[in-house]
């Protein structure tokens, strides 16, 4: 195997409660959504880490929380009360949706958790006349947070660099798509697993030798052609559930995949401007809207230019704005002729029934 890509599966298999032990030189900070400005976390001198939501026992999610919460809030919950999130010195939440800005008030009561807790609240309407002084507005309360946090100033030429390192990792990750057919799905996700639990410029330079040494391997021979959608991607057994059954994985539109890692920000005189253009022009999830991007004819021209022959929805129960966007998006993909499978997924999916499902749905395409 390539040592940069056995070096990568390793980082995305450390646990959040080992990461120190990892990474002793580097201050984590935990986030769980893709709207986060990652960017300027590491400006201020911090290791921006995705917390996912892992297989752990069930210590307090449900005497806490609803039991119709997302398996993601109810597994950082249980990372919350095992103790395993005081690696991190600090958690910081986009509103994306209520349940995740309950789970912000929940670490800030917690007395087990000794970091610092922020919330950037992003405008749920990206297309308004006043999104962009809005979100100008909080990112630069924010930025002035995070110095205070850091005990320096966060100035234009430190922001200007994670910028300009953070759109080099984005390049990058666009190009390991062209070599796509030259990994297994388990290892092209390992990778993106580990774009978002190692420090970044650890991760750049992996990713670097990663592509050089990737275009000597050969292409593999799969089956049919799959596209994933969806919200983020935390069980890596369903990957290899596709794997196993010959599949291919032509791409995807996961929080935790193509949408971390699109496009690029720029960098410019004036970065928190360049940053807000950037999040504010990006391909909106379910829980933003942007009335100018028709969200089922974007996903259907991703589709097609993956030359996929059918779409895998990865939905989190009990997640209502994946759900809503699916009613949305199912009208553009039958239009398409484009098959679809919807798989539910829950904080511990039963493979074996998932398993069947898809070698059906591959079967049929």
């Amino acid at each position: 195997m390539l040592a940069s890509l056995t070096s990568l599966r390793a980082a995305a298999q450390v646990p959040l409660s080992e990461w120190r032990t990892h990474y002793p030189e580097f201050r984590a900070v935990g986030t769980l959504c893709s709207y986060m400005p990652a960017e300027m976390i590491h400006a201020a001198g911090f290791a921006p880490v995705r917390v996912r939501s892992r297989d752990i026992p069930d210590r307090q999610s449900s005497f806490r929380l609803p039991p119709y919460t997302c398996a993601l809030s109810r597994g950082v919950l249980n990372l919350l009360t095992a103790g395993e999130l005081g690696c991190l010195e600090g958690m910081v939440f986009a509103h994306t949706c209520d349940t995740l800005q309950a789970m912000a008030d929940l670490c800030r009561l917690d007395p087990t958790y000794q970091g610092w807790v922020e919330t950037v609240m992003l405008p749920a309407n990206l297309d308004q006349p006043t999104s962009v002084r809005y979100l100008s507005t909080e990112l630069l309360r924010f930025r002035d947070h995070l110095a205070l946090i850091a005990g320096r100033p966060l100035c234009n030429e430190e922001l200007g660099a994670s910028i300009s390192l953070y759109d080099e990792i984005r390049r990058l990750a666009t190009a390991l798509q062209s070599f796509r057919d030259r990994l297994s799905a388990t290892d092209y996700y390992a990778i993106m697993d580990a774009g978002q639990s190692m420090p970044p410029g650890l991760f750049h330079g992996l990713l670097s030798d990663l592509l050089t040494e990737v275009a000597s391997l050969p292409s593999i021979t799969r089956g049919p052609r799959v596209f994933l959608a969806g919200a983020m991607l935390d069980e890596p057994r369903l990957i290899g559930v596709f794997d196993n059954l010959g599949a291919d994985i032509a791409g995807d539109d996961l929080c935790t995949g193509y949408r971390r890692f699109q496009g690029q920000v720029g960098r410019s005189s004036e970065p928190l401007a360049d940053l807000c253009r950037y999040y504010i022009q990006r391909l909106p999830c379910p829980c933003k809207r942007y009335a100018g991007k028709d969200t089922p004819q974007v996903l259907v021209e991703r589709v097609q230019q993956a030359r996929a022959e059918g779409v895998v929805f990865l939905l989190p129960k009990y997640c209502e704005p994946q759900a809503f966007e699916f009613a949305l998006l199912r009208p553009g993909l039958e239009k398409a002729r484009l098959p679809y499978l919807v798989l539910d997924m829950e904080d511990q999916p039963p493979l074996e029934a998932l398993s069947t499902r898809i070698q059906a749905f591959t079967e049929i395409l």
